[in-house]
């Protein structure tokens, strides 16, 4: 019998030490995904932040002086627009970049796509933007549905733009710059959120020229 409760015993022992082992391995795990979620979130803070800033001063430099974009005298890097869409919210001023892969200039602002026509040009203005860090412009994107509109404010003119299309494409499909047909917008972005497996594009027609006034913003 002793010989028995001995070896018992020592089962439970083990059955205790390792549910202890679970329990460890568990709460380890837990802990290593919440640095990991920790993680990801100051990151984000810190894209929002640079991207902040880089937009403050894109800002102050647009009310100063803003760039003729009209007859596409621009460089990389200068601000050539102010877009503003209601539905999601978004203000900001799009940035020209030197390509489709420039990611630097991608993290101040909304990109113009170069090759693709200017705001109010005959053509299809083409548009990126990120969705999830670097102040997630396009963040919501989805939610533009038809009949909204997507202002861009120039120079010299304000082109109000209406939007009439939403779809889903894979990163290889370059038909999203296209400049044959109406004088048109497209904005194009990752999807779904935090993954670069798909492309969300919403198109908008130009439905109204207004002339700027010296002096007015």
């Amino acid at each position: 019998m002793e010989d028995g409760e001995a070896t018992a015993g020592e089962g439970s022992g083990k059955r205790r030490r390792g549910g202890k082992i679970l329990i460890i391995a568990g709460i380890s795990l837990i802990l290593a995904g919440l640095l990991a979620l920790a993680g990801i979130y100051a990151y984000i803070y810190y894209t929002d932040r640079k991207a902040g800033a880089a937009q403050d001063q894109l800002f102050r430099q647009w009310e100063e002086s803003p760039v003729p974009s009209e007859q596409g005298n621009v460089a990389v890097g200068d601000g050539i627009a102010r877009i503003i869409a209601p539905t999601i919210g978004l203000d900001a001023i799009v940035v020209e970049l030197w390509g489709l892969d420039d990611a630097e200039n991608l993290k101040r602002g909304p990109g113009h796509i170069p090759e693709t026509a200017y705001p109010g040009q005959p053509g299809n203005c083409v548009i990126s933007g990120h969705r999830t860090t670097y102040g997630a412009p396009f963040r919501h994107i989805e939610q533009l549905a038809a009949g909204d509109r997507i202002t861009l404010t120039t120079a010299d003119n304000r082109y109000i733009y209406e939007v009439y299309e939403q779809r889903i494409v894979l990163p290889t499909d370059l038909t999203v710059l296209e400049q044959a047909g109406e004088p048109k917008l497209t904005l194009t972005a990752c999807h779904p959120w935090y993954s670069a497996a798909q492309r969300i594009v919403v198109i908008a027609r130009l439905v109204e020229s207004v002339p700027i006034a010296p002096g007015e913003g």
